[in-house]
């Protein structure tokens, strides 16, 4: 069930900030060239047929035909080339279903998984866009926990240290932990993002402002991204300019842990 987008106030601010620790640097011939990341429409509609098994275990040919929006003559010889290599499986009733390939790849992704690895370059990017301190929480009861974090450099700001517990408030992020703690919905792909967002000043810490965005997986949601700092900077002006790029790597997260919906 996708989430229907929900409009909410804008005050907060934003400035600009910590620069993520540095990759490793690739070599000329790893970079894209130009064109290199045009899309293959071929490849575009094989992932499309895969996506539709996300909802619905089992499909039949004309199943298939309406979720992709696909003909049936096209959608033939993509499940036969799928099927070749192990991707899907036809039934002898005639539906199809995800093929053993597609369970070696979701192990290996289980096993290879790590959170930070998606969360903390996200939140590196928030603080060098807006100037103030990022963070990711999760729900812990009636508390808060800061996962992860990335300091604002500069001298005055919000402080707050990894595996610390809050108690919930009525800030942004608590809102939006109690609003989606246990849900197992998730936004639609087509969702602007900057209607999830919330964003409060003086709630919880009157010294404090805050933008915050749930964030989802395939399970659904999972926790909240924000960015604070104190009210004097974290205006309702600096929220507004800042707020479509919180949407979008928010949007990006979420994407990258499989939470949206086609």
């Amino acid at each position: 069930m996708a989430i229907r987008a929900r409009a909410r106030s804008t005050s907060g601010t934003i400035g600009r900030g910590q620069a993520a620790r540095s990759a490793p640097r690739s070599s000329r011939a790893d970079r894209p060239k130009a064109g290199d990341t045009k899309p293959i429409a071929a490849v575009e509609r094989a992932l499309q047929v895969l996506s539709a098994f996300r909802s619905r275990s089992r499909l039949t040919l004309s199943e298939l035909s309406q979720e992709t929006g696909l003909f049936k003559s096209t959608l033939l010889r993509i499940l036969s080339t799928l099927e070749r290599h192990g991707y899907v499986t036809r039934l002898s009733d005639g539906q199809y279903r995800v093929g053993g390939v597609l369970f070696e790849l979701g192990s290996s992704y289980i096993a290879s998984f790590d959170l930070g690895e998606i969360v903390k370059p996200a939140l590196a990017t928030l603080s060098r866009v807006t100037g103030e301190s990022s963070s990711f929480y999760v729900r812990s009861g009636t508390q808060r926990l800061c996962m992860f974090r990335t300091e604002s450099p500069q001298a005055v700001r919000h402080v707050i240290n990894v595996g610390q517990v809050v108690d919930l408030d009525g800030a942004a992020t608590s809102q939006l932990l109690r609003r989606y703690d246990g849900d197992t919905s998730r936004p639609a792909r087509s969702v602007d993002y900057a209607t999830l967002c919330i964003s409060t000043s003086g709630i919880g810490d009157s010294q404090t402002a805050s933008v915050a965005a749930p964030i989802f997986n395939s399970a659904g949601f999972v926790g909240v991204i924000n960015v604070s700092g104190p009210v004097g900077r974290f205006t309702e002006q600096s929220a507004t300019r800042y707020l479509p790029a919180i949407a979008k790597i928010s949007k990006e997260v979420t994407t990258a842990l499989g939470g949206l919906v086609s």
